[in-house]
């Protein structure tokens, strides 16, 4: 991997590298990654030695070396060992010899199943990002601390606020902010928030012109929006109504809100379509097409195949695309 191998790829982070193993035409491709592995390799391209390559000998005087993925991976545990009294890091138990591919199971079996599938690989990304703001303590370095909790998720909803508080001037502007249900739902929610702000101006009680009235309204609305890589949801924690993520489906113990890794665009009157997101579900309508056309296909391979085609045109027809 090239040090400016990180790159927009349909909007999301992505790494553009050559793919050499066992292949002598050398294609270039993209994989997406979600931010902390973005940083995390802008960091390995900083302290690399090698002049080209991200992942390299980090050692004095061994700026040819090439980077040794089990020498490496043995290196990280002993480190994370020796120190986890400092970083609050769990032990990482070791049992034999720890291989490169014991990491790629989860990614494998993805691919085993969905060959090609942009749309899987989104589910997960988006899943682990969720999870990652879920946490809401560091395992051995302190105990959970409800005021950090508190502090977290006010930064989230404000995130949150603040991209709705786009949409809304976007909707304003004439806009398009999305396809699907739940788009009709928050462009209604828009416009009963600039209703209201007129009646406020028409009876004195507010300043024309002024933004921050239709922005205190939108705030006291509550409208409940996540953003995701391939669709935003608009569940109402107390009322789920529609969503199809939580159907049939075992919620754990103390959760509420969605289920990410259920998530059906297709299929949930939540769900809301972008036009930035258009382009990664017409990648998956052509990846799914590319891989039905493939010779002895098994029949309950095919059969899937055609289910997760009709999902995906579900989706382009609510957009206009298909």
């Amino acid at each position: 991997m090239l040090k400016d191998s990180v790159v927009e790829y349909y909007s999301n982070p992505a790494v553009k590298s050559t793919k050499r193993k066992l292949d002598p035409d050398l294609p270039t491709k993209h994989w997406w990654i979600i931010d902390p592995v973005a940083k995390a390799i802008d960091v390995a391209s900083q302290l690399s030695l090698h002049d080209e390559f991200a992942f390299a000998a980090v050692n004095e005087g061994e700026a040819d070396a090439i980077f040794d993925s089990q020498v490496a991976i043995k290196s990280f545990i002993t480190h994370v060992n020796k120190y986890r009294h400092h970083s609050g890091l769990a032990e990482i138990p070791v049992v034999g010899d720890v291989k490169p591919h014991m990491f790629r199971r989860t990614m494998a079996m993805l691919t085993r199943d969905f060959p090609g599938s942009e749309i899987a690989v989104g589910m997960q990304l988006k899943h682990v990002a969720t999870r990652a703001l879920a946490n809401r303590s560091t395992q051995g370095y302190m105990a959970k601390d409800p005021t950090w909790a508190k502090y977290l998720d006010d930064a989230i909803a404000e995130r949150r606020f603040n991209r709705l508080k786009e949409l809304f001037d976007a909707d304003g502007r004439g806009g398009t902010v999305g396809y699907g249900p739940g788009a009709d739902r928050m462009r209604e929610t828009f416009q009963a928030v600039r209703r209201r702000a007129e009646e406020l101006r028409s009876t004195g009680q507010a300043q024309r012109g002024d933004a921050r009235v239709e922005y205190d309204l939108l705030r006291r609305t509550g409208f409940p929006i996540r953003f995701g890589k391939l669709n935003h949801c608009t569940m109402d924690d107390n009322n789920p109504t529609g969503a199809k993520c939580i159907e049939d489906a075992i919620v754990p113990e103390g959760h509420r809100g969605p289920l990410p890794d259920r998530c059906r665009p297709s299929r949930c009157s939540n769900s809301v379509i972008t036009i930035e997101q258009i382009p990664i579900w017409k990648a998956e309508h052509g990846s799914l097409t590319r891989l039905r056309s493939l010779p002895n296909l098994p029949s309950a391979r095919r059969a899937l195949i055609d289910e997760e085609i009709r999902d995906v045109e579900i989706v382009l027809r609510k957009a206009g695309e298909s």
